[in-house]
């Protein structure tokens, strides 16, 4: 519930100067001053946490990556480079090895070992030494990986939209079984499923009911190789439309074969979402980023896969396979900057609450920050893509496997604190979502997180705290804050990734945090608590009995 606006308040002034004495004490350097606000006033909310916890469940290793099989192909998945950066983010979560390039690799087993790439493979050459690096890398973390195999290749040229554009190498259906016998044999149970293209309904005519079949091909080509691995597909990796008909046409095509017949073939129906795009002349712009009308659209999207998932009766997971801020590399300026630590916890939260069981974010792996390169580049994936998750300063650093956290990074990191649970209606209305984004989620102890995103840029003239009034179940009594917040005076627009802080604490170009995120009490009296969530901030406030 939103309240009627209070009258100016010091509430912010004095939170800030508790931190200051806090760094003080500790001995903290301190970063760079934030925008004087001290003179906001604020937007109260009243929100109702004594509801009973959902059936939706919540597990932060939901989260991943997406990333070019350019990338896999040029031997960047590689423990020296990223595992640090994955076991930061906990000990599981999903690689997704496809992306545009999908099509444009040469997979190099077998028969097709010792041939040489076709000029069209600007993707790079697959072979066993790629292989044996992301073992050694997912051993390292304990995550896992999804296999993207080409597709243009092996269907009637007559299917595809534009052959002319990015023609593929001319790979064939044993290469692609090859290379799955390979990947299996290498990685075991750590392969979890092979997608067949990516987002083939941008690529080809193929209706649904015809990628269900080609998908079917697929599996009974591996499984005659495989008999005994028993691998699982993933499709159809439908493109970016808020619409689901892709999905759903999918779906009523596996049904068609019967209501068990998506569970044997499929490990998980996938989809891809971006909140805006940064393709041909389209730009995306923070306002817009953080908009009601971006968290609607993608709530309504959310939904309908979350209804296709009914239809299946849960036999089948529903995931975000590949997701960012804008697609076609993201929006500079948008993308790279704070606002983006802000979306992507929001983001994450929003797809987990509508029962979506994992949301991988596209990234670069081997990048110097800013030096964009387009795809026809000679350079060729080494590409810095603006919604990346880390980049190196610059080459020494790349060199030497030091990447700096973006703001993306940070937003997937706090989002790594929550812990499993039960997601717990709170009662924000829709009418709130310009200035105040609300979970909760009740874990398996009765520990209730609150997570409170005031998504108001501070750098605004009408920016506004949110003052949070949160009615509790009287049992409780206990209450923490940890904040994430950037102290750069450009607000949600600033690109210092080394002012923001999660708890008082940053990630260091080795991948790892300077220290443990802390954090501060928060006043439990008579069954409610009140917070403070300044401008451009998100806090995890932690209540226990």
């Amino acid at each position: 519930m939103r309240l009627r606006p209070a009258p100016p308040t010091l509430a912010r002034t004095a939170v800030l100067a508790s931190a200051v004495a806090l760094l003080a004490c500790t001995g903290q350097a301190l970063a760079a001053p934030a925008p004087d606000n001290s003179a906001l006033s604020t937007t109260p909310f009243a929100l109702d946490a004594t509801g009973s916890p959902s059936k939706t469940r919540f597990d932060s290793a939901m989260q991943g990556f997406s990333v070019e099989s350019a990338d896999f192909a040029h031997g960047y998945l590689t423990q020296d480079l990223l595992a640090k950066r994955l076991k930061t983010l906990g000990p599981h979560g999903v690689l997704r090895l496809g992306g545009y390039s999908m099509d444009l690799v040469w997979p190099a087993f077998g028969a097709a070992a010792d041939a040489p790439a076709p000029a069209q493979a600007i993707g790079g050459t697959v072979d066993q030494s790629d292989l044996d690096g992301l073992k050694k890398l997912l051993d390292s973390t304990g995550w896992k990986v999804t296999l993207g195999v080409p597709l243009k290749s092996l269907i009637d040229p007559s299917k595809l939209k534009n052959p002319a554009k990015d023609p593929a190498p001319q790979v064939t259906m044993d290469q692609v079984v090859d290379e799955v016998k390979a990947a299996h044999a290498t990685l075991g149970d750590d392969l979890l499923s092979v997608e067949v293209g990516n987002e083939y309904d941008n690529v080809t005519t193929l209706t649904p009911a015809e990628m269900w079949s080609t998908v079917k091909h697929y599996q009974a080509e591996i499984d005659a190789a495989l008999p005994h691995a028993h691998l699982k597909m993933t499709g159809p990796s439908a493109n970016t439309a808020l619409t689901n008909s892709v999905i759903d046409g999918f779906a009523d095509a596996a049904l068609a074969d019967g209501a068990d017949a998506p569970r044997r073939t499929l490990a998980e129906m996938a989809s891809h979402l971006y909140a805006g795009s940064h393709c041909g002349t389209s730009t995306t712009t923070m306002t817009q980023l953080m908009s009601p009308d971006t968290y609607l659209k993608a709530r309504t999207k959310l939904q309908g896969i979350k209804a296709v998932g009914d239809r299946l009766h849960h036999t089948v997971p529903m995931t975000l396979n590949e997701s960012n801020s804008a697609s076609c590399s993201g929006q500079p300026g948008v993308s790279d900057a704070y606002g983006s630590s802000l979306w992507a916890l929001d983001h994450l939260l929003e797809t987990s609450q509508n029962d979506v069981s994992r949301l991988l974010f596209h990234t670069n792996t081997a990048a110097v920050c800013g030096d964009f390169k387009p795809r026809d580049s000679s350079d060729y994936p080494i590409s810095y893509r603006y919604y990346g998750a880390f980049c190196a300063a610059d080459q020494a650093q790349l060199d030497a496997h030091q990447l700096s956290a973006s703001p993306l990074y940070y937003g997937l990191w706090t989002f790594r604190q929550l812990p499993k649970g039960h997601f717990v209606d709170l009662g924000l209305p829709d009418d709130a979502l310009g200035d105040l984004r609300a979970y909760g989620i009740e874990n398996e102890h009765g520990t209730l997180h609150v997570v409170l995103i005031n998504v108001q840029d501070p750098a605004a003239a009408d920016a506004t705290d949110d003052t949070v009034t949160i009615k509790l179940p009287r049992s409780m009594h206990t209450a923490r804050a940890t904040t994430l917040v950037s102290s750069a005076p450009g607000g949600l627009s600033s690109l210092d990734a080394g002012a923001i802080t999660l708890g008082g604490a940053r990630m260091t170009p080795a991948g790892t945090a300077d220290r443990t995120p802390h954090s501060t009490p928060v006043r439990v009296a008579a069954g409610t608590s009140t917070v403070t969530v300044a401008p451009g901030s998100a806090q995890i406030i932690s209540i226990s009995r």
